[in-house]
């Protein structure tokens, strides 16, 4: 009996052992899936980003990081032009005829995520050197015939200096080549453009800092220039004035683009696209372009003659960027700051309107507004391509300007739609605007039946904003002195430059789809070294100051530069030192513009 009773006992402890072990195994397999399931992709990245093919060529093409490390790294592919660069189900490109194309890779896991390749195809070397590809009426790139209904005309004002189309660029783009020598952000903004894009604003010199460059080009997908697209820089007054004096046409009008072409080549190096700023404005222009022969010793112009310079003025300008540079240049801001809330009314069209010599020659209560807007868009239809048209103003969020401004978006509008955005302008400061209060001034103007671009954004934080600020009236405050600017001041600053994105930008791109086309931050970095305070000087908007930027600045760091004796080398300043790699690191300002992006995905 005692065996048999053992015996029971070790059949029922092996009975139960199997259970167990067979409820364990269920366990474990129903279990697994949760506990090793890739976490979700929040960002991916490529290989490459860029690449030059000879047509024929092959590149392969892979995700070389996820984030976070463990997940999914499976993706499909698209190419934005299969006619241009086609691409397989496992990401290798061909080069198929020449062009730019953008090769896509989206997560199959997370369709918001993605990364781009641009892809740009050259001709074979073996079709570049025959006799055919050398006569200029033969090459794809020579001048279209007049009778070719499809091709841009010149505008009849135009000196024949002009009228020859530029050869689209063949070269390695101008600007910084040598290697950064600061850390880059773990994140970059243009990684969460998932409802518009996120731009910058910059000027040429800028564009040959090497470190801003590469800031730059991470962080941003569109980008506008300070001054050199406006008319003062790309209008040539002497070639004019020569013209002039040579045809007796007082209308003729010689532009000179080699500033600018260099900049946008610089976009382009950098992949970015092109906000143009601006086409007609008078701050931007000189005065001589308003005069007789483009003497400012003369008397200004009549009606027609300003009228026509304007028009052939904007045809160039607009003709050559879009023929040279296609698809680069995606927004004019045709007409800036035209409008002032105290003045009174206009008798004819009921516009309030700032003092502007364009007004004053052509009259009639705004109509060069609506002329400039006219002959931009005749010019955009002309080159087949989709440019926005803008009209841009500052402190566009008061409720007097805001009036005022849709009166003109009615009036530009009643019979066609010629304007297609409206740029606002802003200088985020403490408490001022809210959130709310910019965000209500879009959708206001997106009730207008046009789309809003945010440009010249500045996250400033100055000390005569600030709660406790000892400035007043007086100017009293003392250069570096910063006496209202505390802990709880940049606290809070960090906070407002999260919130303006969360609870305006995001917010208002997500009720109306589309509708917001870019966000552009102007002054990424601070610079204390600028700021210039003192009893008799005080600019209560200075774009660059202590508190200025999403950025810490590089005060007392120049570009590297080449040793001449070491190519491989860079010399920082005039001393042969070692690069600082925290001298350029993200703020917690930019920290939290990605959280508020992130968390909008």
């Amino acid at each position: 009996m005692l065996i048999m009773r053992k015996n029971m006992q070790r059949k029922a402890k092996k009975a139960i052992s199997a259970f167990l072990s067979m409820a364990l195994v269920f366990t474990v397999c129903s279990s697994t899936p949760n506990a090793n399931a890739a976490p979700k992709i929040k960002k991916l990245k490529l290989n490459q980003t860029k690449k030059t093919l000879k047509v024929g060529q092959k590149l392969k093409l892979k995700v070389k990081k996820v984030t976070p490390s463990k997940a999914s790294k499976a993706v499909t592919w698209k190419s934005s032009k299969k006619s241009v660069a086609s691409v397989t189900k496992k990401g290798v490109v061909t080069a198929v005829s020449k062009g730019t194309a953008k090769i896509t890779a989206t997560s199959s896991k997370n369709k918001k995520v993605k990364a781009t390749c641009t892809i740009k195809v050259k001709e074979a070397a073996a079709t570049q050197n025959t006799p055919a590809a050398t006569d200029p009426a033969q090459t794809a790139t020579s001048a279209p015939t007049a009778a070719d209904p499809a091709a841009p005309t010149a505008p009849a004002t135009s000196a024949p200096a002009v009228t020859d189309p530029p050869a689209p660029i063949e070269t390695e783009k101008p600007g910084p080549q040598y290697t950064p020598n600061i850390t880059l952000p773990e994140y970059a903004l243009r990684d969460y453009e998932e409802n518009f894009r996120i731009g910058t604003v910059v000027n040429y010199e800028k564009t040959q800092n090497v470190n801003f460059t590469a800031l730059a080009k991470q962080q941003f997908s569109v980008v506008s220039f300070e001054n050199e697209m406006k008319n003062y820089s790309l209008l040539d007054t002497q070639a004019s004035k020569d013209a002039v004096e040579q045809t007796g046409d007082d209308s003729t009008v010689v532009c000179r683009f080699e500033r600018a072409d260099e900049m946008v080549e610089w976009a382009i190096a950098n992949d970015m696209k092109v906000r143009g700023h601006v086409l007609t404005w008078m701050g931007g222009s000189n005065d001589e372009y308003c005069r007789k022969g483009y003497d400012k010793a003369n008397d200004y112009v009549d009606r027609e003659t300003m009228l026509k310079r304007i028009k052939s003025y904007e045809e160039q300008v607009i003709d050559h960027f879009a023929t040279k540079y296609p698809g680069t240049v995606i927004a004019w801001d045709v007409v800036n700051e035209a409008i002032d809330a105290d003045q009174p009314d206009n008798k004819d069209t009921g516009l309030n309107l700032g003092y502007s010599t364009f007004e004053s020659i052509i009259g009639g209560g705004g109509e060069y507004i609506k002329y400039a807007f006219q002959y931009a868009k005749a010019a955009v239809e002309k080159t087949g391509q989709e440019i926005d048209l803008f009209y841009n103003d500052f402190n566009t969020f008061t409720s007097d300007k805001k009036a005022c401004i849709i009166e003109l978006i009615n009036y530009l509008n009643e019979d066609e739609q010629l304007l297609d955005c409206m740029g606002m302008e802003g200088y985020i400061i403490p408490g001022w605007p809210s959130e709310a209060e910019f965000e209500q001034a879009m959708e206001d103007y997106a009730e207008c039946g046009v789309k809003v671009g945010c440009n010249e954004v500045c996250f400033r934080l100055s000390d005569q904003y600030c709660a406790d600020s000892k400035y007043n009236p007086d100017n009293s405050v003392k250069t570096g002195e910063h006496a209202g600017v505390t802990d709880k001041d940049i606290e809070d600053h960090v906070t407002r430059c999260g919130k303006m994105f969360s609870d305006a930008y995001i917010k208002f791109a997500k009720k109306y789809p589309g509708k917001l086309t870019n966000v552009s931050i102007w002054a990424l970095l601070d610079r204390p070294d600028l700021e210039e305070i003192t009893p008799d000087q005080h600019y209560d908007y200075s774009i660059y100051g202590t508190h200025s930027g999403l950025f810490t600045g590089m005060v007392n760091r120049e570009d590297p530069t080449p040793d001449p004796d070491n190519p491989g080398k860079l010399l920082t300043s005039s001393e042969n030192v070692a690069p600082d790699p925290d001298d350029m690191k993200a703020k917690d300002e930019f920290y939290a513009v990605i959280k508020a992006l992130q968390e909008a995905q």
